[in-house]
């Protein structure tokens, strides 16, 4: 320490009640005096204009004087000392501040002792009579009195391993109270939702302790339901940020506790879409009329109508597309781009999965339960870091991450999910000084096709951010054995460049070239970011900032390459014995992977944590490179495109059990030739089609079967569905979708442009059945982001739906389902945005238990 008069170590602990009854005691040893306890008081209606944040005051008791020996310090009977303090704040901010409600909600230790170098040792930390804030009334200094048994009789011990330490330096007169200040006090509501200077991590909340989620790396928590008592509190103990639905009715107990509450959600029942404009605009009014002591930040979702929901809101929250759609980099950019544009510049959270695809999941735990293989235990989460980082380029002011299970269940899916998320965090934690005040460069910057890159730019440092293309579903690759080259103008040649991949700022030597200066990777990660400046301290300062995150990132990325590679490992040798594939497993390159994730787990615990990150990302590729192989693999007799949850949401033991159903002899190449039913039905044990006026054929037909056709945004856009002659893949008729713009704009693209739908009549099947789903179709005129021809069920809804779109020849789409309850089943085709797609061939098939069916006898009639 240099010199000062403070460095404060803080506890927090739950909010309790400042009475002269509440003591807290600690055990204390050092070479100086002058060590004090005391107890950090909050006053939760006051705000600090400097901060945006409640202000606090500390409150001393003993101090330390046996130097070289243990001393017990305590403090206790505060009530006192608290009123003076009061008086000091009225001087500072003014007679009409508002520090009712006063609450405790941290031990403090002012370990200043001296200048220099100085050892503290502190044991056996105790606090007694906590009463929590909401079990007496509204009057902040009330007395009750203490039923023995209660919590203010018990003694809690508190663990001091778990001691937060937050070091402050004042200057030598920082305890002096100015007497003329007169600030007025600032409304809660004049927060901004995300802190400004940091991109805040938040995650759903699951009923996960708050512990454990801060010690991932997140900052603050998503909740489906107003807040209670106890997650306040709890939040305030450990410094945690909550988003929520606001209470129908303020409770008055809860006002002294919504300190952590950073923002409130508009409407976390409904979709913030056209349909609910009236409805969310009463709850938002609502949410501006409360009392003072409530006003927070509103947060919402729009997925439609960004300019009407933008002039609403405070913040927005963007969900970026599901990840099984596979789209490009540049389209989910773009489609964010034209959002915030319409949002009127409000500061955004971008939202991704935080695990395998709900619908995909729920589908494979189905398939699983009725063949008896175990449920979901993986999740490919490359994907994710990818979606993160192409997020990082557009500068949000948070990142949201969707979930819909606990992350603390212990099971080996959760398990993996947290060391995932865990990394991931620590890279945009690594990154956010210069990512949360940067600014987004759309400039293209030429790449290798394998590989997108985005810019941004921060004064005088430019970051690149390069993300793999090589994306098919929730798999991805990263450029194992490739070369990543970028190509930057003539204007960056001279400066000084960065990777800052690994966790280190590693410096790049440039090649010049006539048209500019070029970029070579060998290798490249899944992820690469790169730093361009001129100023030669900025490589300092990143290093300085990676190294903070570097040995956790290392400890979690080779425990999730080691995982991923015996997993992999695993399938093959599965998927090789069963004959689920035609292949050899690819023994060599399994067992160098192994072998790296082996010398990186020493690099790991020699704390060697650049070269431990670099070894495993070599294992990570290897790993992604192998099951890339075996989803090939499983394909080989397929084409066009599939889905199949198994082996969307990464459950390779279930796809090789369940892998007959689609070698069945009936591979998508058939429904190309397609057979007579006859046929199909003497090759395969899959059923005769269900949806007889599939085949389009018959246009008089589709009515009276009970095909619908939903139609949106009739005001700028023209839709059109009608059977065709023309064209068609098979028989006499197809069915023909078209969206044309009414004015010059472009439509656009996801939910928002969704013009025109198409659903087939209900299709009844029996539970726990497996359905297969085909169609063949061709698209034209799809130009913008996140635009296509949607298709899917109702078993797998939208999440599972593959988006077709660049297909000007007949491609053949199949869906396998498994029927969950004895729900009826439709198919369903949704046109985002505008261009023209046409339907051929749709079939719906049960498999076939037995091998050989029985055909059902006609009863004889009489005849008269």
């Amino acid at each position: 320490m240099g010199h000062g008069t403070r460095a404060i170590l803080t506890y927090p602990i739950e909010p309790v009640r400042p009475i002269d009854e509440l003591t807290a005691m600690v055990s204390v040893k050092g070479l100086n005096p002058g060590v004090q306890v005391g107890f950090r008081v909050r006053f939760p209606y006051l705000i600090d204009p400097g901060t945006k944040r409640p202000v606090s005051v500390l409150i001393f008791g003993s101090s330390y004087r046996r130097v070289g020996e243990f001393q017990r310090l305590s403090v206790s009977a505060i009530q006192s000392p608290l009123r003076l303090k009061i008086i000091a704040l009225r001087n500072e901010y003014g007679l009409r501040a508002d520090v009712s409600s006063p609450y405790v909600d941290a031990v403090v230790v002012n370990a200043y002792g001296g200048a220099g170098n100085a050892t503290l040792r502190l044991d056996d930390l105790r606090v007694n009579a906590m009463v929590p804030v909401t079990e007496l009334d509204s009057s902040p200094h009330s007395k009750p009195a203490v039923a023995p048994g209660s919590i203010a009789s018990q003694r809690m011990n508190v663990d001091l391993s778990m001691l937060h330490r937050e070091s402050q330096q004042y200057a030598n007169n920082a305890g002096s109270i100015p007497t003329t200040s007169k600030r007025a006090t600032v409304s809660p509501g004049d927060r901004p939702a995300f802190p400004i200077g940091r991109v805040t991590r938040i995650i759903q909340y699951n009923n996960e302790p708050l512990s454990w989620i801060r010690s991932l790396g997140f900052d603050a928590i998503w909740l489906d339901q107003p807040p209670s008592a106890a997650i306040l509190s709890d939040a305030i103990a450990h410094r945690m940020r909550i988003y929520a639905p606001c209470p129908t009715i303020p409770d008055p107990k809860l006002e002294p506790l919504l300190e952590p509450v950073a923002g409130w959600i508009a409407a976390s029942s409904i979709a913030m879409d056209s349909h609910h404009r009236e409805e969310i605009a009463q709850k938002i009014a609502r949410l501006r009329a409360l009392p003072r002591r409530w006003q927070r930040p509103i947060v919402g979702s729009p997925v439609e109508d960004f300019r009407y929901y933008g002039s609403l809101l405070d913040a927005a929250v963007l969900t970026s597309p599901p990840r099984i759609r596979a789209l490009a980099s540049h389209s989910i950019r773009d489609e964010r781009a034209q959002q915030q544009f319409r949002l009127g510049g409000k500061p955004i959270a971008v939202s991704v999965l935080g695990m395998p695809n709900a619908a995909s999941v729920t589908q494979t735990d189905a398939i699983a339960h009725r063949i008896g293989t175990p449920n979901s235990e993986t999740f490919c989460w490359q994907p994710m870091w990818r979606e993160v980082a192409d997020a990082m380029a557009d500068a949000p002011a948070a990142i949201l991450v969707r979930s819909t299970r606990s992350l603390a269940s212990g099971e080996t899916l959760d398990q993996n999910r947290g060391m995932a998320i865990s990394f991931i965090n620590r890279f945009v934690a690594s990154f956010e000084a210069w990512i949360s005040t940067g600014t987004p460069d759309r400039t293209p910057i030429p790449v290798n096709s394998n590989y997108s890159a985005h810019r941004l730019v921060n004064g005088g440092t430019t970051f690149l951010i390069c993300t793999s293309n090589m994306v098919r579903g929730s798999n991805i690759l990263s450029g194992d054995g490739k070369t990543l080259r970028i190509d930057l103008p003539a204007f960056e040649q001279g400066k000084l460049m960065w990777r800052l991949t690994h966790f280190a700022a590693e410096r790049i030597e440039p090649q010049s070239t006539t048209s500019g200066t070029s970029i070579e990777i060998v290798s490249p990660d899944v992820v690469e970011v790169i730093a361009i400046s001129e100023d030669i301290s900025e490589g300092g300062k990143l290093a300085s900032s990676l190294a903070k995150y570097s040995q956790q990132a290392s400890l979690d990325r080779w425990q999730l390459a080691r995982d991923a590679i015996e997993r992999s490992s695993t399938a093959w040798a599965r998927a090789v014995s069963a004959r689920a594939v035609q292949r050899d497993a690819p023994d060599d390159l399994l067992n160098v992977a192994r072998s790296t994730v082996n010398n990186s787990e020493r690099m790991v615990r020699g704390n060697d944590n650049q070269s431990a990150l670099r070894l495993a990302a070599r294992a990570d590729a290897w790993g992604l490179k192998a099951n890339w192989m075996l989803i090939d693999a499983f394909r080989e007799t397929e084409s066009g495109i599939v889905s199949c949850p198994p082996l969307d949401s990464g459950n390779l033991e279930t796809h090789i059990a369940w892998s007959p159903l689609l070698q069945s002899g009936l591979a998508t190449t058939s429904v190309l030739k397609l057979p007579p039913i006859g046929d199909i039905r003497g090759r395969s044990r899959w059923g005769v089609n269900l949806l007889p006026s599939g085949a389009m054929d018959e246009p008089e037909h589709l009515q009276r079967e009970g095909w619908t056709f939903g139609r949106r945004h009739s005001a700028w856009a023209e839709t059109t569905a009608e059977c065709i002659d023309r064209g068609v893949f098979h028989g006499t008729g197809a069915l023909s979708v078209r969206v044309i713009p009414k004015q010059d704009d472009a439509l656009p693209g996801g939910y928002e442009g969704t013009a025109l739908l198409v659903r087939s009549p209900p299709i009844f099947v029996e539970p726990d059945q497996a359905i297969r789903i085909d169609a063949v179709v061709r698209t034209l005129g799809f130009g913008g982001p996140h635009q296509g021809l949607l298709i899917y069920d109702s078993m797998g809804t939208q999440e599972l739906g593959v988006l077709v779109r660049d297909q000007p020849d007949w491609v053949p789409v199949t869906l396998y389902r498994q029927t969950i309850g004895d729900e009826p089943i439709h198919v369903m085709f949704e046109v985002l945005g505008g261009g023209e797609a046409v339907i051929d061939e749709i079939q719906v098939r049960a498999w076939e238990n037995d091998a050989n069916p029985i055909p059902a006898m006609r009863p004889i009639s009489h005849q008269p």
